[in-house]
């Protein structure tokens, strides 16, 4: 299954609809020698001369990050449909965000995706943290071979082949050591927990809560999770379905009314579909602000900003991230289980998991130790702006609780132990539906390090990433207060991991 425009990246999640989340590793200046050099490693076969240039135009334009570089490589480079369905200006703001969190990049390779000979596999190491990331750039076929798609992958293991075998005392000091280089770079601002085989390894926090009030974040803040929140809601999918009370093949109009969607769309899209986002519909997010945000806390209140919506494809056939979907799954939490659906995830998922610092906090609640949100300032690139204008007053089951990174490693261990839901309902949620890397409510990822599962968010001065190594059995916990600064980081530590014992 396979959707292009729709499957564009805007962030540490799937990208919502516009360029401003696309990818989150990053890379910038690299030399025309380096470039030259590119060749696959091992017996991959070459890449034709034509998707080279474009390789090597989309590296030579992140590291540029002006808008004469985007330009150029949007007109000689990009698709036209990849071209005409991403605004300009967020281009603009991808690129020069990806050079600013990385410091620049230094080519390491590509070769094609052996699961899919229409996808070319880029990887490129940043020059902030010297972590190795992957990047996926599908291509239209052809003898142009332009650029159709972006999107963050997991490092690929010819990558990183020659880096030699850490032990964890190694793997633990080298990222202390990363953190240390991202806080004083100004490129992270947050707090990481990393935990192997039930024991914390480190846990670790720097930058401010409050740049305001000069509030230091520490490992107890609690920091917006953006799109993390979807895992919850699938968890609570699923403990339904295993008591009996709803199937993942019923249709969402046994659960919902037309005041949500008419019948001849909520007829058509099984909760499978909604949790896999293959249902076809979009973003409530594109209208919330046209109410003041304050008239947004219950699930119903989104009713309005959901009701117009159209399908962009038959329910089942294609991928595209949809925070409606799961916006629509709280209000089936809330059918089936008779409960407020804030109320159901507090008393089924958090309290069993021991979760005593996460909820959806509303902005005008005055909770303790929260940490405000920052983005980059338009004017002046070493200034930043709060983020409280620019983000839903309260969460909701598509994203935008809080939590603790001390918090997020107890959900994990709770998935991982049985306390929640089992391992047969865990396989449903991980499975990966190629070649989208999204199981049911999880991200679902093969990197060097193995196979890992989790889910990423962002949103404007919220960046985060929670990531369980099922191989390696690693936790990895990373929270940032500010724009782009989980996936780089969070990357490197992914690469430490892979070369551990």
């Amino acid at each position: 299954m396979k959707l292009e425009l729709t499957r564009i990246r805007v962030g540490d999640t799937k990208i919502r609809m516009c360029l401003g989340l696309i990818l989150a590793t990053s890379f910038a200046a690299v030399s025309m020698q380096a470039l030259a050099a590119t060749q696959p490693t091992g017996d991959a076969a070459p890449l034709p001369d034509r998707l080279e240039s474009h390789l090597h135009a989309f590296v030579a334009t992140v590291n540029a990050g002006d808008p004469t570089a985007v330009r150029r490589f949007r007109e000689d480079s990009m698709s036209e449909g990849f071209a005409n369905n991403v605004p300009f200006s967020g281009l603009v703001d991808y690129f020069q965000g990806q050079r600013r969190v990385t410091g620049g990049v230094d080519f390491v390779g590509a070769q094609l995706d052996p699961l899919d000979p229409g996808i070319v596999v880029l990887a490129v190491r940043d020059r902030v943290y010297g972590g190795v990331h992957g990047v996926k750039l599908p291509f239209e076929p052809g003898g142009d071979y332009r650029l159709s798609m972006v999107e963050t992958a997991g490092t690929p293991a010819w990558a990183i082949s020659s880096e030699p075998i850490r032990s964890s005392n190694q793997v633990a000091d080298n990222i202390r050591a990363a953190i240390d280089r991202g806080c004083k770079a100004n490129v992270f601002s947050g707090a990481v927990l990393v935990a192997r085989n039930e024991q914390v390894v480190l846990q670790q926090a720097c930058g401010e809560a409050s740049r305001r009030y000069h509030v230091s974040n520490t490992v107890d803040t609690r920091f917006n999770l953006a799109s993390m929140n979807k895992m919850f809601t699938a968890v609570a999918v699923m403990q339904l379905v295993e008591q009996g009370r709803l199937s993942l093949d019923d249709h969402l109009s046994e659960y919902t009314d037309e005041t949500w969607l008419p019948r001849e769309i909520s007829d058509k899209i099984t909760i499978r579909h909604l949790l896999t986002h293959s249902s076809g519909l979009g973003s409530f997010l594109a209208g919330w602000r046209k109410a003041p945000r304050d008239a947004y806390r219950q699930v119903d209140d989104y009713k309005p900003l959901v009701h117009g919506e159209k399908l962009a494809f038959e329910p089942g056939t294609a991928f595209q991230y949809s925070d409606t979907g799961m916006l629509l799954l709280g209000a089936v939490i809330e059918k089936v289980s008779t409960e407020n659906y804030f109320d159901y995830v507090q008393q089924h998922i958090f309290a069993p998991a021991g979760m005593m610092d996460t909820d959806s906090y509303s902005l005008d609640d005055p909770v303790e130790r929260v940490a405000m949100g920052y983005v980059p300032a338009p004017d002046d690139p070493n200034a930043w702006r709060e983020n409280t204008s620019m983000i839903l007053m309260r969460g909701c089951p598509a994203g935008g609780g809080y939590s603790t990174v001390g918090d997020l490693f107890r959900f994990a261990r709770a998935l991982e132990t049985g306390r929640l839901v089992s391992p047969a309902s865990l396989k449903i949620l991980w499975t990966n539906h190629r070649p989208n890397d999204y199981g049911a409510g999880f991200e679902v990822e093969d990197s060097a390090a193995g196979r890992l599962v989790g889910h990423s968010g962002f949103d404007r001065g919220v960046s985060t990433q929670l990531r369980l190594y099922l191989d390696k059995g690693y936790v990895v916990v990373v929270l940032s207060n500010i724009q782009r600064g989980a996936p780089t980081l969070a990357g490197t530590i992914s690469n430490e991991i892979a070369t551990s014992h």
